[in-house]
């Protein structure tokens, strides 16, 4: 139990009151030994037990009386965080909200967890009072401080984002914060949906930020509000690929667009569970609607042909559901344009350790030959040469200073870049590496016993399972030796080999993609060029990603940037959305001829919820306490209970009144004949 006023405790030795004021009536009367009374005592024995028995519940009633007095002007506050403070001691309050997508999920009242979140915080931290209040974005990561509560909840930070969280890097910021400023007694309150994907409690940056808030000097509380009931039933839309096609059909030339969907549902379903779904496109205005038949948890659509005017060379579009738990996933935004060249560039010092490279990217999953492929060697690499580029793929030491720059920049306009082990390091000929990129450089090359893949990520990236849910056979890759890695930064392992170390890593950026293959494509050193089919894959997946970021037409990921939005305009998408939040905001925007698709990650689709044991761990340590709710909930979380002390200590007095009431004494009957009568 808090208080709002605890220092009104201090107070309670004033419940020895009525036992010191019993102690001093019972010193003022002095016992005197009298004859006639001894015969009243002994008519009284009977009845002393009870009186005793009187006495000490008319004193016990006088002392919760008081007690409960102290304790209604002490003002309580009943809640599940046990770990609350209150009474003015804590001088700052952070708050993280998370607003992605999933957080938007609706529950009884139409209220989402989002908004009850709010609610709920408001209520709390206007009754418990702070001298300064922060909130950390969610999508960007920065903290921003506020006089009051109302200022606070009201602001960007609470409100509705098409971006996700990473509370890796919240909890950082959080961190941050109190080592920049120095405030006294805080309490971090954070609010979560518990998806998997948001908390990434695998990273190894958990263990830094517990040790960094353990070494703090001041006192830091963490209270959670947990809404991690997953939704009942509720669909989710997917754009997977957009192509513009043109047609000749009896010498009249027709445009058309053929859109890939995916649908997926979540709630317990039964694997033969029959739902019709009503789907609404709308392109450049003009609105269809298609019937979608979905069995089981996972229904997809490819290639359904829309017509379009036959001058519209590029143009915008939406895929609409109806109404359902969540409705930030019932949207899915897309741009079509003429498809850009497919250009690759390969980056080798020796053109046969690239030849499988080469292959794989220069073959469409068509089964075209219509890529550009160029071979080059680092001397040769500029900005100009990757002009146009979808992916760079990189088989020699890691850039220095004089190619950093244009590789840099390549990948800041979106492109892609997939580094493999040099020749040298392979060969094991005892050569320097040397080079490195974004704190990454290779270091010994693992050989002798056999290497196995142990798991990988099928649910994201580049080594995903298809969309029919065909997982690739990245465990029948065979190694007979591999690169380590040594990295500053923290890599997303999509492959991991035994022992843990990485197959496949991701280099995180703000845009674009760098990735690491640890495996060589040399046949004497891996199956990756024997087999096939998880190079190709992977390439060519690399290479739809970084296409995306070619022409007018650009598909992008929503998430903050710091980037000018404000020349953006926006087409469509959420209402009073603020454009220094475009980027990380749902919906078409256009930026002069270019035309910006934004939408939700890929993850804020899955229902994973972080298990209850590691979300202990993360906090292991630390003053943690937590409090499960549910979306609608109209119940605060903090509430005072001074009116129940009142309450009790007024039945305490009636009680005491009435065990102060006489005995009533029962008069005996006179016996017949006992008064004489006068002569």
């Amino acid at each position: 139990m808090s208080f709002l006023q605890p220092l009104i405790l201090a107070a309670m030795p004033l419940i020895a009151l009525p036992i010191l004021i019993h102690l001093i009536n019972q010193w003022r009367y002095q016992t005197k030994q009298w004859g006639a009374m001894k015969f009243l005592l002994a008519a009284n024995k009977m009845n002393r037990g009870f009186a005793r028995i009187r006495q000490w519940l008319i004193l016990a009633m006088r002392t919760l009386a008081v007690a409960g007095l102290i304790f209604a002007v002490a003002r309580p506050l009943a809640s599940g965080l046990l770990g609350l403070t209150g009474g003015g001691s804590t001088d700052t309050t952070i708050v993280i909200v998370d607003r992605s997508p999933s957080m938007q999920q609706q529950g009884l009242g139409g209220l989402s967890k989002l908004e009850t979140a709010k609610r709920q915080i408001g209520d709390a931290l206007g009754k418990l009072g702070s001298s300064n209040y922060v909130a950390i974005d969610s999508s960007s990561g920065q903290a921003q401080s506020f006089e009051t509560v109302e200022a606070m909840v009201d602001s960007a930070a609470f409100s509705d984002s098409g971006s996700s969280a990473d509370f890796t890097v919240l909890m950082q910021s959080a961190l941050d914060y109190i080592k920049t400023n120095n405030p006294g007694p805080t309490e971090v309150w954070i609010c979560s949906d518990l998806r998997e994907s948001d908390w990434n409690s695998s990273s190894g940056t958990w263990s830094v930020i517990r040790e960094g808030f353990e070494s703090l000097p001041q006192s830091v509380q963490f209270n959670m509000l947990a809404y991690s009931q997953p939704p009942k039933s509720n669909v989710a839309v997917r754009v997977t690929k957009v192509q513009r096609v043109t047609e000749t059909v009896a010498g009249v030339v027709e445009n058309a667009v053929l859109v890939s969907m995916q649908f997926t549902r979540s709630g317990e379903l039964s694997d033969d569970a029959k739902m019709d779904l009503t789907v609404q496109i709308e392109i450049d205005g003009a609105r269809s609607e298609l019937t979608v038949q979905m069995t089981g948890s996972s229904t997809e659509i490819r290639n359904h042909r829309v017509s379009l005017a036959s001058d519209a060379v590029s143009g915008w579009g939406t895929i609409s559901l109806p109404a359902d738990e969540n409705n930030s996933d019932n949207q899915y935004y897309f741009v079509f344009a003429e498809e850009e060249a497919r250009r690759i560039v390969v980056v080798s010092d020796d053109r046969k350790d690239t030849r499988a490279l080469e292959i794989a990217a220069g073959i469409t999953p068509a089964g075209e030959t219509n890529s550009t492929v160029d071979v080059i060697t680092p001397e040769q690499l500029d900005s100009l040469v990757l002009e146009d580029t979808a992916l760079l793929l990189w088989q020699t030491d890691l850039p220095d200073a004089n190619t950093t720059p244009a590789v840099q920049n390549f990948i800041d306009g979106g492109g892609q870049v997939m580094f493999f082990p040099p020749t040298s390091l392979a060969a094991g000929t005892g050569m320097q590496v040397r080079g490195s990129f974004g704190g990454v450089s290779w270091g010994d090359w693992n050989s002798g016993e056999k290497v196995m893949v142990e798991n990988w990520r099928g649910d994201q990236d580049l080594l995903a399972a298809t969309n029919s849910g065909v997982g690739l056979p990245v465990g029948q890759v065979e190694l007979g030796g591999y690169a380590s890695v040594k990295s500053d930064a923290e890599l997303l392992k999509l492959g991991t080999l035994t022992g843990g170390d990485p197959l496949l890593a991701k280099l995180p950026t703000n845009r674009g993609g760098v990735y690491f293959f640890t495996a060589s494509v040399n046949p004497s050193a891996s199956s990756l060029a024997e087999g096939g089919i998880v190079l190709f894959i992977t390439v060519q997946r690399a290479i739809e990603q970084g296409q995306l970021s070619l022409g007018n037409t650009t598909a992008r990921t929503a998430e903050y940037s710091d980037e000018p939005t404000g020349e953006w305009r926006k087409l469509t998408g959420g209402d009073e959305v603020l454009s220094t939040e475009f980027s990380a905001q749902s919906g078409v925007y256009q930026l002069g001829d270019r035309l910006f698709a934004v939408n939700r990650a890929t993850q804020e689709d899955r229902q994973d919820l972080l298990e209850d044991e590691k979300l202990e761990s993360l906090f292991e340590g630390l003053p943690f306490s937590r409090v499960d709710d549910s979306a609608g909930s109209l119940t605060g979380i903090v509430r005072e209970i001074w009116r129940l002390f009142l309450i009790a200590m007024i039945f305490a007095m009636l009680l005491e009144a009435v065990l102060c009431i006489p005995r009533a004494i029962p008069q005996r009957p006179r016996a017949f004949g006992s008064q004489g009568t006068s002569a």
